[in-house]
């Protein structure tokens, strides 16, 4: 790996400090404007407010046109609140004003940054290590680093409200919390027969989402399915597949089309039910050899994991959604649903049906309905379509 996770996440701090810099003059008038409201209603503590602030401005004065210090900042301030103070700050009054600073600092990065949204998680990651220290928590600051991305990205993904957002989401975490270039998610479907693209991160995004390939296609996961199959639902873990030549195990297409080298392949899975529900790949970017870094794993598996409980819910309430017009427009029969799954499994019209004992004309008639509701192109889409819509499994 190019980059140790410790060295990944102390960059996020970077930027975060780098880009609070920038505007910092807005941020003062942001912070004094809170300040003063506070002392207009009398709040207790606003003394914290007062020396976070401070403290703040003092170092982000510094470092505008300049590398940021972080061990300056994380080693300076629990002494100086010491000195002044002369013991530990109370963690309620700490985090209160903490979380008042913090949501002014995303407010000016908002107005500033058309997608600042795509900023505000270092934001969040600078002001959880300022409580951290500040609660006087550092004794073992590397041992735990993997813990604070697991934590980071979290908080990220816990915000989303659709199914939409939740995929959107978990896609941009694990490329912006890891040190990782590129990433795609999938979900497994046709009892983990078929892999349909959901979302491409610094991919091209419909390229991943019109992909539906038949996971007997790429050997080292078939491999690790069949494997799991075996254990029954007494499967609690799924490792992530280090693939250090994609051309040895993935289609060739993706291979040229993508530039795929070096990967990791992710499990989205949740332990509790024995299910596995998708996979996120990653890389270092086209063409781009990596060997496996283990101190990377413990992240992983926890991204993974977290990710598979947040979709399994929405995939949920999705499938609980009764009596709404997109509901209707989409509603298929039984029979419709069967020629699905045969389309997704790669079944000809011929193939479909001969299995369902109808006539190849009725087939080729429900596929024409099932394209117009589905507003698909071709089958390919109508299947990826109908397995990201959760129409079959």
């Amino acid at each position: 790996m190019s980059k140790s996770l410790n060295h990944h996440l102390n960059h996020l701090l970077e930027d975060a400090v780098r880009l609070l810099s920038r505007y910092l003059d807005e941020l003062l008038d942001e912070w004094n404007s809170t300040l003063q409201f506070l002392k207009n209603t009398n709040k207790k503590s606003i003394f914290v407010y007062e020396f976070i602030s401070d403290f703040l401005d003092e170092f982000l004065s510094t470092v505008r046109n300049d590398d940021a210090d972080l061990s300056k900042l994380f080693d300076d301030m629990p002494a100086a609140w010491l000195a002044a103070f002369h013991r530990e700050p109370e963690p309620e009054a700490l985090i209160f004003q903490l979380n008042l600073l913090e949501n002014s600092a995303h407010r000016v990065v908002k107005a500033k940054i058309s997608y600042s949204s795509k900023l505000h998680p270092s934001i969040h990651y600078l002001f959880s290590k300022v409580s951290e220290v500040l609660l006087f928590k550092r004794e073992n600051y590397h041992y735990s680093v993997w813990k604070d991305a697991v934590i980071l990205f979290n908080e990220w993904i816990i915000r989303s409200q659709t199914f939409q957002e939740a995929v959107e989401n978990i896609c941009y975490g694990f490329g912006y919390f890891l040190p990782f270039q590129r990433c795609a998610l999938f979900r497994f479907a046709n009892e983990e027969s078929i892999a349909a693209g959901l979302c491409g991160h610094h991919f091209n995004n419909e390229e991943i989402q019109a992909i539906a390939e038949k996971i007997t296609n790429i050997p080292v996961l078939n491999e690790s399915l069949v494997k799991l199959k075996s254990q029954g639902t007494q499967m609690k873990n799924f490792q992530p597949i280090y693939v250090a030549d994609a051309e040895k195990e993935f289609p060739e297409k993706y291979v040229k089309s993508f530039k795929l080298t070096s990967l990791i392949i992710v499990p989205i899975y949740v332990p509790e039910e024995g299910k596995i529900i998708g996979g996120m790949i990653l890389d270092q970017g086209p063409e781009t050899f990596f060997p496996l870094d283990s101190s990377l794993l413990p992240a992983l598996i926890k991204f993974g994991q977290s990710s598979g409980e947040l979709l399994l819910k929405h995939f949920q309430a999705e499938r609980n959604k009764k009596d709404t017009p997109e509901d209707k427009q989409v509603y298929l029969s039984p029979r419709e649903i069967e020629i699905i799954k045969l389309l997704a499994e790669g079944a000809s019209t011929q193939i479909a049906a001969s299995k369902l004992y109808l006539s190849e004309y009725t087939v080729r008639d429900h596929i024409s309905n099932i394209m117009k509701r589905l507003n698909a192109q071709n089958r390919t889409e109508v299947a990826v379509k109908a397995i990201r819509m959760g129409i079959i499994d």
